[in-house]
C-alpha cells in the first residue's frame, strides 16, 4: 500500500482556518514541538527531527528513522508562509501496527490536523480531521475522485471520522495508504482536476489524498463511493477567523522505516519549491 499530501493564501476578509491574529499569545498545547537535527533536503523547505526520530539526507530523498513514539517522533517542516503544501513518501509498517498524524501550523497555531489509523488487518483505514477556524470545530465535507473525476461526497460533523476501506493486502506502505498527500487552500495550488466536487469558499482548509493504481471505497452520508483520491474540506462557518496563510507541516508516528521523496510548497502567485 502507497501513500502521502498542500494549502493557499488568501485576503484578510475571506474566512478560513487561520486561528488568532498573528500577534496573540497561542496556547500552550499548540506550541511548536522541540526540533532538533534539522537539514535542508528539499528547495524552501527545512527538515527538522522531533522526538527521538533521526534524519538522513540520501539521493533518493530524506530518511527519517527511530519512528517508535507517535505522540513525539517525526519530522517538522518549516518553510515561509505558503499556499500549499504537498510529500510523497515511502513507509514501511509491521502488520497492523503504526498510525501517523499531521499538523498544519501558522508558526506557534495548529490551524488543522489530521490521524490517520489503520487497522489490525491493514484493509481499513479511520481518517480523523480537525479544522480551527469555527469555534468548536469547522464541520467539514467529504469528496470522493476516481481518476480526476467526482464520485460523490457529503457534509460531516466536526467530530465525524471517516473510514475507508481498501482491497490489498501484505505489506503496508505509507500508513494511510495515499501516494501523495496534500494540505491547502482554495484554490487548489497543486493540480487541475476533470471534475470538480461542489466549490467550497475561498479561504477554507483542505487535507486530499491520492492512491496510485488501487481504489477505496468508503460510505458518506449512506451512500458507498469509489475512488482513488479523498478530499476533506473544510466548511466555513459565521464568525470563522480571517484565512492568511501556513508555515509548517508537523508529521508524526510510529513506522519502521520512512522516506521522504520529494516535498513541495506553493507560494501566492502560483510559484512551487520542490
Amino acid at each position: 500500500m502507497k501513500t502521502a499530501f498542500a494549502m493557499a493564501a488568501a485576503f484578510l476578509t475571506l474566512a478560513g482556518c487561520q486561528g488568532p491574529d498573528d500577534g496573540a499569545q497561542a496556547p500552550m498545547d499548540t506550541q511548536e514541538s522541540q526540533a532538533q537535527g534539522c537539514v535542508s533536503r528539499f528547495n524552501g523547505i527545512q527538515s527538522c527531527a522531533t522526538g527521538t526520530a533521526q534524519l538522513t539526507a540520501t539521493a533518493e530523498g530524506l530518511q527519517v528513522s527511530g519512528l517508535a513514539n507517535p505522540q513525539a517522533d517525526g519530522v517538522a517542516s518549516r518553510f515561509s508562509d505558503a499556499q500549499g503544501w504537498q510529500q510523497t513518501t515511502r513507509m514501511t509498517l509491521g502488520q497492523g501496527q503504526g498510525r501517523f498524524s499531521l499538523a498544519a501550523r501558522d508558526t506557534d497555531q495548529v490551524v488543522s490536523t489530521l490521524s490517520v489509523t489503520p487497522n489490525s488487518t491493514g484493509t481499513q483505514l479511520t481518517l480523523a480531521p480537525a479544522f480551527t477556524g469555527t469555534a468548536g470545530g469547522s464541520s467539514y465535507r467529504v469528496n470522493v475522485y476516481r481518476d480526476g473525476v467526482y464520485q460523490g461526497g457529503g457534509t460531516q460533523e466536526p467530530a465525524a471520522r471517516v473510514v475507508i476501506f481498501t482491497d490489498w493486502m501484505g505489506n503496508v506502505y505509507m500508513a494511510w495508504g495515499f501516494a501523495n498527500i496534500d494540505f491547502y487552500h482554495l484554490p487548489f495550488p497543486f493540480a487541475v482536476r476533470k471534475s470538480a466536487a461542489p466549490q467550497a469558499e475561498e479561504g477554507a482548509c483542505n487535507w486530499r489524498m491520492s492512491l496510485k493504481g488501487k481504489t477505496f471505497t468508503t460510505l458518506v452520508n449512506g451512500q458507498q463511493l469509489t475512488g482513488d483520491t479523498l478530499e476533506l474540506v473544510e466548511q466555513i462557518g459565521d464568525g470563522a477567523y480571517p484565512y492568511r496563510h501556513f508555515s509548517g507541516i508537523d508529521v508524526k508516528g510510529s513506522a519502521s522505516g520512512y522516506t521522504i521523496l520529494n516535498e513541495a510548497t506553493a507560494q501566492a502567485g502560483g510559484a512551487q519549491a520542490r
